[in-house]
């Protein structure tokens, strides 16, 4: 009697599809299923994520770039998308990350428990309702930068990311910037040259370091030049290429022949010169303002300038980037000069200069340029981005700086180019400030850099 119940009940729940009938042969085994940790607080999974970003989206450009890091990195490491959403909200969400918000009593709170320079990071999650928040919070612009980057490495990579739910992190900024000995040079180029340092600066003056450190201290070793006849003026921004075996440097001057400015190239066995003129003038065009000439090799071996159309000789008062192919001799163009793009493609940019231009080839074969600008802090450097590539473009224009004066809160500071030194650290070089404040003139200045998710960021890892 119990066995026909039994079957009958059996045979109803079947067609009601509340118990599957088993399959012919063995029962297959069951993917173990992987118990998260209690104690563990998932921020990303497969491809997925809770959490909501909240911040001063009102905040100044550099700033809400650095708050867009985290989004970016959810994006690229994890493939997740998480929304951002203004700290003037007053909805709370379950999971929230939080940057240095006040309306949110826990950050209001942590804030008030830090001093200038420091940061603070901390997991808080309600028993009651579930509830978490990663708050974020820091005193400076300085701060801010090693609290982001903190947190991106707490968070880990490959695919997924998750972190103690007892996350209780502080610190306190360091001093990656190291700023050079050498006073009063402006639009520095460091070439690195068995184990030396070598600076060259507007004036067309080179600097020697044979310390090791860059710290130590430079030799001015003069005008490294074979000053051109006509070269009146404006001896600007000199940078020097080690090319097929010799060494070859970038440079501007006001010509007396046309009372323009344009860019020249000159030769020398060696890094401490002297150079010497090969383009018989300025190799741009001579009825043109351009400045800022640099060196690029693209794949193909082909070599080009890339310059300054300068904002002086255009039509509407906006400067431009301009390229030109060059022969292998480097001595003239042998193409027309195509422009790249304008001052004014870059939100961030706040008048019409394209200054300091200086290509970069990231891992994963994507061409950046470096040039500068002023953004709503004063002197800046920005990130443009071939979109095919090529030197040709088209190029678009990275939110996100690479520097300003709102980061670090002290000095503005441009006209950037990069360098490895002996350790194989990337630095950024540029002069800071732009304008002499106070006591405080033109200096080098060097940043540790480095390659994350296919552009360039400070290296704070120390």
């Amino acid at each position: 009697m119990k066995t026909r119940i039994f079957s009958a009940l059996l045979a109803v729940l079947l067609l009601a599809g509340c118990v599957q009938k088993p399959p012919h042969g063995p029962m297959p085994e069951a993917d173990p299923v992987e118990a998260e940790d209690p104690h563990t607080i998932t921020l990303a999974r497969d491809g997925k994520t809770d959490f909501v970003l909240i911040c001063d989206l009102g905040a100044d450009d550099t700033v809400r770039a650095d708050y867009f890091r985290i989004r970016d990195a959810f994006r690229d490491r994890y493939g997740a998308d998480l929304p951002v959403l203004d700290s003037g909200g007053r909805e709370e969400h379950d999971c929230e990350i939080v940057l240095a918000v006040r309306n949110r009593p826990a950050c209001a709170d942590l804030m008030k428990e830090l001093s200038s320079g420091e940061y603070a990071i901390r997991a808080v999650r309600d028993p009651d309702t579930g509830k978490t928040k990663i708050l974020i919070a820091y005193k400076g612009g300085f701060a801010r930068m090693y609290a982001i980057e903190t947190f991106l490495n707490v968070c880990g990579g490959g695919g997924n990311s998750s972190v103690p739910d007892t996350l209780d992190l502080n610190g306190k900024a360091g001093d990656c910037i190291i700023e050079s000995a050498i006073e009063r040079l402006r639009d520095p180029c460091v070439l690195v040259e068995n184990g030396t340092y070598y600076a060259y600066g507007t004036g067309w003056h080179c600097y020697k370091n044979t310390s090791g450190s860059l710290a130590g201290p430079w030799t001015d070793l003069g005008v490294v030049v074979d000053v051109p006849a006509h070269a009146k003026d404006c001896h600007w921004a000199p940078e020097v290429h080690r090319y097929n075996g010799k060494f070859y440097m970038f440079t501007t001057y006001l010509s007396d022949e046309n009372n323009h400015r344009g860019c020249t190239i000159l030769v020398s066995d060696t890094p401490e010169g002297p150079f010497s003129e090969i383009t018989g003038g300025h190799v741009t065009p001579k009825t043109w303002d351009s400045i800022d000439g640099t060196f690029y090799v693209d794949p193909a071996g082909q070599p080009w300038m890339v310059f300054v159309h300068e904002w002086t000789s255009t039509d509407d008062g906006v400067g431009r980037m301009a390229a030109a192919k060059l022969a292998d001799d480097l001595t003239h163009f042998v193409s027309e000069p195509v422009e790249l793009f304008r001052a004014d493609d870059a939100p961030w940019a706040k008048n019409g200069v394209t200054d300091g231009c200086w290509m970069y080839r990231t891992a994963d074969g994507q061409l950046l340029m470096l040039w500068s600008n002023w953004d709503s802090a004063g002197y800046c450097v920005g990130i443009a981005r071939s979109a095919s590539g090529s030197v040709e473009g088209p190029w678009t224009q990275d939110e996100r700086l690479l520097y300003s004066k709102s980061m670090t809160g002290t000095w503005d500071g441009g006209h950037g180019m990069l360098f490895t030194d002996t350790d194989g650290q990337m630095y950024l070089s540029i002069h800071s400030p732009n304008s002499p404040d106070g006591n405080r003139y033109e200096k080098p200045i060097f940043i540790p850099v480095r390659e994350e998710d296919g552009t360039l960021v400070w290296d704070l890892r120390g």
